[in-house]
């Protein structure tokens, strides 16, 4: 990297939108909590079942590895090898599952669903996360407190896995007439605007697919994005309108 700024969105909330362009948001917040419930469609859907069958083999593998015939020998190594590729199986899957399993968006704060979900990522990866919560932040829509989970969850996840970082702070507070979040690590960076070029062609792969996503979602909440990725470290910008 050693790429500066980045703007990946900008749109000014002073301009009036037309009719047209409010309907279009309207159902663009829709589709995005549409979307939020199919996906926690496909998690309950992996938990009853593969999740339940992997668990249940695991539990043949012990069973058998109990009898004394199979506790010696090329018997005993195999079924080794298949209770251990289990349990990282069961174990990639439930982490999975933890991740994509959301708070309950309409009940709850979006200040406490930030600290929920920064509480998961420190014990789930051992990071420190430096955590700022504004006194006066409003009540907001749910495909707000959607858009600012995944956006969170993502520059997080982003920085511990592409970044090596192990310190992180965020903030979440009112400033005017928006609603600011701001995520830093100490991470060692990436190119963001090579990213942004290549990220079309490069796709889950590339390592940085979730950029696209943040993208999309601030768009979808007409919001502003801005990332700014160096040697020291990267930090995440996003701010939404609020009323």
């Amino acid at each position: 990297m050693r790429g500066r700024a980045a703007r990946l969105f900008s749109r000014s909330t002073s301009k009036r939108e037309s009719g047209h362009d409010k309907s279009d948001r309207t159902a663009a917040h829709g589709l995005l909590q549409a979307a939020e419930r199919d996906l926690q469609q496909v998690v309950l859907d992996i938990h009853d079942g593969p999740v339940q069958d992997i668990f249940s083999a695991l539990s043949q593998v012990h069973l058998l590895r109990m009898r004394p015939e199979l506790q010696a020998g090329e018997a005993s190594i195999g079924l080794r090898r298949v209770a251990a590729a289990l349990e990282r199986a069961l174990g990639e899957i439930r982490s999975f599952i933890g991740a994509f399993r959301p708070p309950e968006f309409e009940r709850r704060a979006v200040g406490a669903i930030i600290e929920g979900l920064v509480v998961q990522h420190e014990s789930i990866t051992g990071n420190t996360v430096d955590l700022e919560l504004g006194d006066d932040i409003p009540e907001v829509s749910v495909s707000l407190k959607i858009a600012i989970y995944r956006i969170l969850q993502e520059a997080l996840a982003n920085a511990t896995r592409h970044a090596q970082a192990s310190e992180h702070s965020v903030r979440l507070v009112v400033e005017g007439k928006e609603l600011v979040l701001e995520v830093r690590d100490d991470g060692h960076g990436f190119d963001v605007a090579g990213i942004l070029e290549s990220e079309n062609d490069v796709g889950v792969t590339g390592g940085h697919f979730g950029l696209r996503g943040m993208r999309d979602r601030v768009e979808i909440m007409n919001g502003t994005l801005e990332i700014d990725s160096g040697a020291d470290g990267t930090s995440v910008e996003v701010r939404f309108p609020i009323q």
